[in-house]
């Protein structure tokens, strides 16, 4: 059965009055989470977890380090602005701008949904009648031509393809453990994934012309939320301490780490740029929460990007128009109760 998203205790005040410089708007109360931008940098999709009932999925227009206020997405059938219970999350963007994602309505089933920015409610993408219980997991390839998925109708985590044209949906992989975070290569020929058994969770790769798989890294503990990068794959692993997480790169077979114990972000995976050389992430060590670091995925470089706020972290990169843009979410001050989400132009700092 697939795991549902645990939602925390606690009741967080809104993000209301004047915005900073970069800083993302929203209305309703809750914490900013992972932040993606559509594929050509002008749309920025994030989560806001107001760590009781209710995970909202928000959308915000986005012009360099000018965002207009973000507009929340409802489900069809409830969820709407004055109340109501829905969870909404992980956002995917297809080619043509149109937002795919998970959700549930008043503790229901996860379905998918698609959305587009501007238009109305949310409409369901795959009926239960074609694939039943639980679905969750969107992954787009770049041409936008087909959509990969995580099903639980079998009472495990299975991995089922979409054809965008047809609408037809096909198992890709089947077997009786769990497998998760499915991306497609850039050539759409490859699926990575992770397969969740003994208690640990090891990275694959699936060739879906021959439905061959092949490892791509394992280890003790976990090596989870795989996203491809230059030459490899760039993954978070706890394998050297079970309480801490590591951002490591894998390539050919070797494995090595690029940071240590990073701030895991709520369900993301690493932040890679577009050209795939760069990886962004922050720190658990309060020492170093105030910035937002970017390696280099061969580990010939880092760059700091500092910030006046703490706890940074949940970072995703952009090109937009020539820009490159970072956005993260971070406390403003020491005390504050909720995340704000930022953005800021780092341009020429790569």
């Amino acid at each position: 059965m697939m795991i549902r998203r645990l939602l925390s205790v606690s009741l967080l005040v809104g993000l209301v009055g004047t915005a900073s410089a970069g800083e993302v708007r929203f209305t309703g109360e809750g914490h900013a989470y992972n932040p993606v931008w559509s594929l050509d940098g002008k749309h920025l999709a994030f989560e806001v977890n107001n760590y009781g009932d209710r995970s909202d999925l928000h959308i915000s227009v986005v012009n360099g380090e000018i965002a207009k206020d973000a507009s929340k997405v409802n489900l069809p059938g409830g969820g709407g602005p004055f109340g109501g219970s829905q969870v909404v999350v992980n956002p995917a963007w297809h080619p043509q701008g149109i937002v795919v994602f998970e959700g549930s309505n008043t503790g229901g089933q996860f379905r998918l949904y698609y959305y587009q920015p501007g238009g109305g409610a949310a409409s369901e993408m795959i009926s239960t009648t074609d694939v039943p219980g639980d679905i969750t997991f969107p992954a787009i390839n770049h041409k936008g031509t087909s959509m990969i998925f995580v099903a639980d109708q079998t009472g495990n985590g299975d991995l089922y393809t979409r054809d965008t044209n047809t609408g037809k949906v096909s198992v890709a992989m089947q077997t009786d453990v769990a497998e998760m975070f499915p991306q497609f290569d850039a050539g759409g020929s490859k699926i990575l994934f992770t397969r969740k058994q003994n208690n640990t969770e090891d990275i694959f790769e699936l060739a879906l012309a021959t439905g061959a798989e092949s490892p791509v890294t394992g280890g003790n503990n976990d090596q989870t939320r795989p996203n491809y990068a230059a030459g490899g794959v760039v993954y978070f692993d706890n394998s050297r301490d079970s309480q801490s997480w590591d951002v490591k790169y894998v390539s050919g077979g070797n494995a090595k780490v690029l940071a240590k114990s990073v701030r895991l972000p709520l369900r993301a995976r690493p932040a890679i740029s577009p050209d795939g050389n760069w990886v962004a992430y922050g720190f658990e060590d309060p020492t170093k929460s105030d910035s937002i670091m970017i390696s280099k995925v061969d580990g010939s470089k880092n760059v700091e990007i500092k910030t006046p706020y703490n706890a940074c972290g949940e970072p995703a990169i952009t090109v937009q128009n020539g820009k490159t843009l970072l956005a993260y979410t971070a406390l403003p001050s020491s005390g504050a109760d909720y995340r704000r989400l930022f953005v800021v132009d780092i341009t020429g700092k790569l």
